[in-house]
């Protein structure tokens, strides 16, 4: 099954904007999954994931997976905080009906570093399993998260699963990766894939889709051909969002094409 999600910073932006444009726009281009980019006090609590289950379903939304704040913690007090973080994130999912987590880490070497990422993942990834969970790490530019070698330490310490990448196309090639070798090498963990495109490889700014060099249909392609089944979700990370039904629409066009062989493939 290979579905088609947008995320609802790419409506909403980074702000603390309760989905609002998410709701309205999505459904109007012709999405039909979302990913929730939970990052504010008020999103995770109970009483807010109700009725964000209850405006997904008026919308004609499914929430496919929640993204929530980055691993990490400089001691332990914070990372007690993030390891509860993270079990409230696996259960608000299951409450909504989904079965992914999205999470970075902090900026490189701070926060912690890579010692308080698997410091936490080794408390949270048995309730993940637990509660068939999926998390997904993802890799953004100057981050724990980054580099090939960053994933394949923490699998070589943990081994499970229900831990795996979500591989960001544009922070990749922002980092200065091809995304042929990312494809290669991490191919069997790959649970879930962002798709932006960056402007320039090895910078971090990123462009409408079409504006850029991420080759985002050849990793896709390749993850194909290794047999991913999961969720291609658009990330519109840009500041200006005042011509969204547009800017949202070319990856619409672009990437539904994958949903729709996916439905052939399973309805055969």
């Amino acid at each position: 099954m290979i579905g088609l999600a947008c995320a609802s910073l790419s409506c909403d932006g980074f702000g603390d904007h309760h989905f609002v444009s998410s709701m309205r726009l999505m459904p109007q281009i012709g999405y039909r999954h979302i990913e929730l980019n939970c990052w504010y006090p008020s999103d995770l609590t109970p009483l807010n994931i109700r009725r964000l289950q209850l405006r997904c379903a008026e919308a004609g939304l499914k929430p496919i997976a929640v993204y929530g704040s980055s691993f990490g913690g400089s001691n332990h007090h914070e990372i007690s905080k993030d390891v509860c973080h993270k079990l409230r994130m696996i259960d608000a999912a299951r409450e909504l009906g989904c079965h992914r987590i999205v999470a970075t880490g902090g900026a490189r070497g701070q926060q912690g570093g890579m010692e308080a990422v698997l410091t936490a993942l080794r408390q949270v990834v048995p309730y993940s399993e637990e509660r068939g969970v999926l998390i997904c790490l993802e890799n953004h530019a100057s981050n724990n998260l980054e580099f090939i070698e960053d994933y394949e330490h923490i699998f070589s310490e943990l081994d499970s699963p229900n831990l795996g990448v979500c591989a960001d196309t544009g922070h990749f090639e922002a980092s200065g990766l091809g995304l042929d070798e990312v494809a290669a090498r991490l191919h069997n963990r790959i649970h879930h894939i962002h798709v932006k495109e960056t402007a320039r490889k090895g910078e971090e700014v990123f462009v409408k889709f079409g504006q850029g060099v991420t080759d985002n249909r050849r990793f896709i392609d390749m993850l194909l051909g290794h047999g991913y089944q999961g969720y291609i979700t658009v990330e519109l990370a840009i500041e200006d969002k005042s011509n969204l039904l547009q800017d949202l629409s070319v990856p619409y066009r672009m990437f539904s094409t994958y949903e729709q062989q996916g439905r052939e493939t399973v309805n055969e």
